[in-house]
C-alpha cells in the first residue's frame, strides 16, 4: 500500500461512525492499549469550582488625582480616563469567613474614599469598610454586611509550600472577572523584592502563573484548593514573574486587623546580617548556621537580656534562624511584651539560651527595623499589581 493509500486508511479509521458517537483517537488507544491515556497535569476544574463563589471584585473610588502630584502607590487598575473626576480602581479579594470578612492587598484600598465588593457569578454588589490595613506586609481586612452566609475559601499552610509545585492564581486582570491562570511555585521566601520600592516585611512566594492589574488581593491556590498566598505584584519587565504574600504572614496579622485596624509590632534592638560558612568558620563559629549580631542598640530588649555584638542568632521562639528577613518578621509578630527564648552560640562556645522580653520600637524606629535592621532591596523591584 503507498503512503497516500495508508494515510487516506488511517483518516477514514479515525472519522466518526454515522451510526455511533466518534471513535476519534483516544478510543483508537483504547482499543489498542486498554486504557485511555492519561493526562500529565491535575483536573483543576474541581478545585476552581469550589473557590471562585469567594473570589470577590474590589472596586474602589478615589478623589482626583493633584495636577503635578508625585509618582502614584501602586493602585492596582486604575480608570485612567476619568476625565478629571473620581479615580475608579478594581482590585481582587477572597472571603475568608461566612459574616461577610474579606482579605485584599492594602495597596488596592490605600487612598479609596469608597470601596465596594463585587459578590459571586452575577456579581452582587455590597459596599465595604476597611476594618484595617497595614502597608509593611500589603496586606487589608474588609467587611461586607449580607443577608446570608457567604462561601468561603479554606486557608492552608504556606510554610509548606515546595518549589515546582502546582499553583492557580483566581482573581480580575484587567477587568476581566473570575479569571483563573495556573503554573508553579518558582521560588519561595524571596526578601529581596521591595515592591514600588517600598520597605516592608516580605517573604514572597514567585510564581509563573500569571498575574496581571486586577489580579492584587486574590487568591494563590494549591492543588488541594487551599490559599497558599495572596497575589501582590509582578516583574513588569519580565514574564512570568509573580510575587504572592505567603498566607501565614497574613494569618498572623488579621487579628490586630480586626481588633485595632493596624498592627503593633514588637521589637528586639539589634543589627544582624546573614553568615556565609567561610565567615562563620573566619569567626570560629565552625559550621553553624544563623544570623550574625552586628550591633546592639543601647537600653534595649537585646541588650538587657545580655546578646552581645559577634553573637550568632540560630534560633528564636524554637524556631531555626536562617536569614534576617526571617527573624525581622519573628520578631515584628511575635507580641509587644512577651517574653521569648533566644538561641545564641557565642565564639566556639556551646549554644546558650537568652530570655527576652520584647518592646515597642522607638518612635524613630523605621517599619522594617524590628530588630534593628533596615531592609534595602537588594537584587530587584516589583510593580504592584
Amino acid at each position: 500500500m503507498g503512503s497516500s493509500a495508508l494515510l487516506l486508511a488511517l483518516a477514514l479509521a479515525l472519522e466518526p461512525d454515522a451510526a455511533g458517537p466518534a471513535a476519534g483517537a483516544p478510543q483508537l488507544y483504547t482499543e489498542l492499549h486498554g486504557a485511555a491515556p492519561r493526562s500529565p497535569l491535575p483536573d483543576l476544574s474541581h478545585i476552581v469550582k469550589a473557590a471562585m463563589p469567594a473570589v470577590v471584585g474590589v472596586i474602589t473610588t478615589a478623589p482626583p488625582e493633584e495636577t503635578g502630584a508625585g509618582p502614584r502607590a501602586p493602585d492596582d487598575l486604575f480608570d485612567r480616563f476619568h476625565g478629571g473626576g473620581p479615580r475608579k480602581g478594581l482590585g481582587t479579594g477572597f472571603i475568608i469567613h461566612r459574616d461577610g470578612w474579606i482579605l485584599t492587598n492594602a495597596h488596592v484600598v490605600e487612598g479609596a474614599s469608597e470601596v465596594e465588593v463585587d459578590v459571586g457569578e452575577e456579581g452582587q454588589r455590597f459596599p465595604a469598610r476597611v476594618v484595617g490595613a497595614d502597608a509593611p506586609t500589603d496586606l487589608a481586612l474588609l467587611k461586607i454586611d449580607a443577608p446570608e452566609p457567604l462561601p468561603v475559601v479554606p486557608l492552608g499552610d504556606s510554610d509548606r509550600v515546595e518549589i515546582a509545585e502546582w499553583a492557580l492564581v483566581l482573581g480580575n486582570p484587567f477587568g476581566l472577572s473570575h479569571s483563573v491562570t495556573f503554573g508553579i511555585v518558582s521560588h519561595t521566601g524571596r526578601d529581596d523584592i521591595a515592591p514600588s520600592g517600598r520597605e516592608g516585611y516580605y517573604d514572597f512566594i514567585q510564581t509563573d502563573a500569571s498575574i496581571n492589574p486586577g489580579n492584587s488581593g486574590g487568591p494563590v491556590l494549591n492543588l488541594r484548593g487551599e490559599v497558599v498566598g495572596i497575589a501582590t505584584a509582578v516583574n513588569a519587565t519580565g514574564q512570568g514573574i509573580g510575587f504572592a504574600v505567603p498566607i501565614n504572614m497574613a494569618k498572623e496579622i488579621v487579628g490586630q486587623l480586626k481588633e485595632r485596624g493596624r498592627v503593633v509590632r514588637s521589637w528586639l534592638g539589634v543589627s544582624v546580617r546573614e553568615v556565609s560558612r567561610h565567615l562563620a568558620r573566619a569567626a570560629g563559629l565552625g559550621s553553624a548556621r544563623g544570623v550574625l549580631v552586628t550591633a546592639v542598640a543601647a537600653g534595649g530588649p537585646a541588650a538587657r537580656a545580655g546578646l552581645r555584638v559577634g553573637d550568632l542568632i540560630t534560633s528564636f521562639r524554637g524556631r531555626a534562624v536562617r536569614t534576617a528577613a526571617r527573624l525581622r518578621w519573628e520578631v515584628a509578630s511575635a507580641g509587644v511584651g512577651r517574653q521569648v527564648s533566644i538561641l545564641v552560640r557565642r565564639g566556639g562556645g556551646e549554644e546558650r539560651a537568652l530570655a527576652v522580653q520584647l518592646s515597642r520600637p522607638p518612635a524613630d524606629e523605621q517599619v522594617a527595623g524590628a530588630t534593628g535592621v533596615p531592609s534595602p532591596a537588594r537584587g530587584g523591584t516589583a510593580s504592584g499589581e
